[in-house]
């Protein structure tokens, strides 16, 4: 610096001699003051980009860069300028007066005054550009398309730091103003999000990544993560991050698979309702014919024993007309709990056949074993002394119990519908001779 204190002679030779320096210096001298506007610009910013130092002054270097550049570059200073602090190295990408992409590197310190606040900077720009050779506005282009994607994009190396983010990334971790290059991705992410060393690891092995859920700030996110090689070597430097919010597709989803359990749920009581009796929540007789002609089919098949048992409440027209439906009602399922208490074999099917009738279908169990079940059914009905004003006793049930041994089946021209309809009639021909025996009795047959 010249010294003020000089003659004033020897000072002009000095600030001569301090031009002459600055005018055939191969660099671009500058300073700017707080607000970040040139107030000096030597001679080379002509040169380099094609503004003389007149076009330069009150502008920043930001108004020199395409928008996207500008952004980052100037996200970077802004946290320089925040510290306060000297730098250097910072590669910032112009446009010249021409239309050609001009490579600068940037290096400062801060400005003081006398009382210690901060001024400005001063600097000086170096065109690299013949060093990493030309770039072409194509590149221009496709750099504000990656700036300004709705998608949340970052480049991260191997040592899992990012190197370049674009507009939608920052903002969709809160850094606006901010730089992210340089930054650890495990600042932002935790390991249970995103796992950079064992997603490197993973891509160094030739493995693809699946996409993968993000749930971030109340929303959600899909990660799709692709591998960074070098062409030449064929080495892996780095991964690309590409992050989609998904929170409506999310919601969607979560809608739709509401839709289908509540579709499931309906599809399921529809499907009771069309299998069971309304009243008692027994099987119908929809279902008894169903089984009834299966369990027979596999009588045949196994050469087992089936038994039929048909139950009828006594006297259930008078007790209907001396209580009411509603009592009777209450009648017929009293009943069915306690035909549902009363088996104890999982295969056992007891149904509401019709009106005060119900049928209990029991594979595999001869006369003497379905006989024993009726028994106990009907001393348990009748020990549950449910009142029956117009009758002998108590509500009691007269049973009748039908029996197809396997080994008989074996006969041709027996059809399993056939032998369904035969075992049904002689249950049903049991019963009534239990209810002409004087009613609260079981009768059986075996066919």
């Amino acid at each position: 610096m010249p010294n003020p204190h000089a003659s004033p002679e020897a000072y002009q030779r000095e600030i001569r001699r301090l031009q002459e320096i600055i005018a055939h210096n191969s660099d671009w001298l500058w300073e700017v003051d707080a607000q970040g506007r040139y107030t000096f610009c030597s001679a080379h910013s002509e040169q380099m980009l094609g503004y003389a130092p007149s076009a330069v002054l009150g502008r920043t270097p930001f108004d020199f860069m395409p928008p996207a550049e500008a952004e980052r570059v100037g996200a970077e200073f802004a946290a320089i300028v925040a510290q306060q602090r000297p730098f250097a190295g910072l590669i910032n990408r112009n446009l010249h007066a021409d239309g050609r992409l001009v490579v600068l590197e940037t290096s400062g310190i801060p400005l003081f005054g006398e009382d210690g606040r901060f001024v400005g900077y001063r600097g000086i720009d170096r065109d690299i550009t013949p060093a990493i050779g030309s770039l072409s506005p194509r590149m221009v282009q496709l750099e504000a398309l990656y700036a300004a994607a709705p998608v949340a994009l970052g480049l991260v190396d191997r040592e899992g730091r990012f190197v370049n983010a674009n507009r939608a990334l920052i903002r969709l971790l809160g850094l606006e103003g901010m730089p992210l290059a340089g930054q650890p991705v495990a600042r932002y992410f935790a390991v249970q999000q995103l796992d950079v060393p064992g997603m490197f690891t993973r891509l160094a092995a030739g493995e693809s990544i699946a996409d993968q859920a993000l749930p971030l700030n109340g929303r959600y996110y899909q990660v799709t993560i692709q591998a960074v090689r070098d062409d030449g070597l064929d080495q892996l430097i780095g991964m690309t991050l590409a992050i989609t919010d998904v929170t409506e597709q999310h919601r969607l989803r979560q809608e739709l698979a509401e839709a289908n359990q509540r579709m499931a749920l309906a599809n399921a009581r529809l499907s009771e309702l069309a299998d069971n009796d309304y009243l008692t929540g027994l099987p119908n007789r929809r279902r008894f014919d169903e089984t009834l002609q299966a369990e027979v089919a596999r009588c045949r098949r196994d050469g087992r024993a089936l038994s039929l048992m048909l139950l009828d409440i006594d006297f259930f027209k008078r007790y209907n007309d001396h209580y009411g439906h509603q009592a009777g009602d209450e009648c017929l399922r009293r009943l069915a709990q306690l035909l549902r208490n009363g088996l104890f074999r999982t295969s056992d099917l007891a149904c509401r056949y019709g009106g005060e009738e119900f049928a209990v279908i029991l594979p595999g169990l001869d006369s003497p074993g379905a006989e024993d079940v009726a028994e106990r059914l009907r001393e348990r009905l009748l020990a549950a002394a449910v009142p029956h004003e117009t009758a002998p006793t108590c509500i009691t049930a007269s049973i009748g119990i039908a029996t197809l041994n396997g080994s008989d089946l074996s006969q041709p021209g027996l059809a399993p519908a056939g032998s369904a309809t035969q075992l049904l009639a002689a249950a049903d021909r049991r019963l009534y001779m239990a209810k002409r025996g004087g009613r609260n009795q079981v009768s059986v047959a075996t066919l």
